[in-house]
């Protein structure tokens, strides 16, 4: 999922590839403060096609005035207290959530790391935490930095739809910049043709056989603004099975795309 914020990618080697294999362990966790700084965040941002404010107002409606108010400082304090209401009033049932997460991802973390592991030619998953926080709304950001990510406690698409494609983007984006750093180490990867691949990559790999039936959802969504792209790029991945192939070709093709 789209992330405003622009962060690093830090160490790989074959010792730690072993090591993150065996001890991955996605965690579940809650974490009210960060919720509380992507519902501002998220309020009047737009990306991909799509309005990120409905996954937060549209959820809680009660707080539909945020979009009335005009300091940053009165959105958050509103925000503030509503998020603490929310969360002690729930705080049972999101603990609960948690533990369900926690034991469906934990089902098909090791399966689904076997065909990351052929995607991707045995390449080290990047160093980090690796925490999925539950959230009450619908943004579900990701931070490439420390390698966490917010998954909404409702998702459509279930924890494990949302924590594969976030997997996803954290390995994609350290392959590719490791793989052709003069092409992509300084290219912005939270806008822009880097980001729509990212985006693309996820949509053809998860709806591919051998990742749907590990996530179990039949629909595969994506950005209304990728609808375009996602036939031919999906047709390359069939064609050449090749990840370097196709990051290269496609990249190209999408900045060519985006100059015409």
């Amino acid at each position: 999922m789209l992330s405003q914020a622009k962060y690093g990618i830090i160490h790989y080697g074959l010792g730690f590839f072993i090591f993150s294999l065996m001890k991955l362990r996605v965690k579940f966790k809650l974490n009210k403060a960060l919720d509380k700084k992507m519902a501002l965040e998220f309020l009047n941002f737009k990306g991909g096609g799509i309005d990120f404010s409905r996954g937060i107002l549209g959820i809680h409606p009660e707080i539909k005035i945020l979009k009335n108010l005009t300091t940053k400082k009165k959105k958050q304090e509103l925000i503030n207290a509503y998020f603490d209401k929310f969360y002690k009033k729930h705080n049972d049932y999101l603990q609960k959530q948690i533990v369900r997460f926690s034991t469906e991802w934990r089902m098909i973390e090791s399966e689904f790391m076997n065909e990351v592991d052929r995607t991707f030619k045995k390449y080290p998953l990047p160093n980090g935490r690796y925490i999925a926080y539950l959230s009450i709304i619908n943004c579900n950001p990701r931070f490439l930095n420390n390698k966490t990510f917010q998954i909404f406690y409702f998702h459509p698409q279930g924890v494990r739809y949302v924590t594969m494609h976030e997997l996803l983007h954290f390995i994609f984006y350290d392959y590719a910049i490791k793989k052709f750093p003069k092409i992509f180490k300084k290219t912005d990867t939270e806008r822009g043709a880097f980001w729509d691949l990212a985006e693309i990559f996820n949509v053809i790999i998860l709806s591919s056989p051998e990742f749907k039936r590990i996530h179990e959802q039949k629909n595969t969504p994506f950005y209304p603004e990728h609808e375009k792209y996602i036939t031919r790029l999906a047709a390359l991945w069939e064609k050449t099975r090749d990840v370097d192939r196709w990051l290269l070709r496609s990249y190209k093709y999408l900045m060519t795309k985006k100059r015409a």
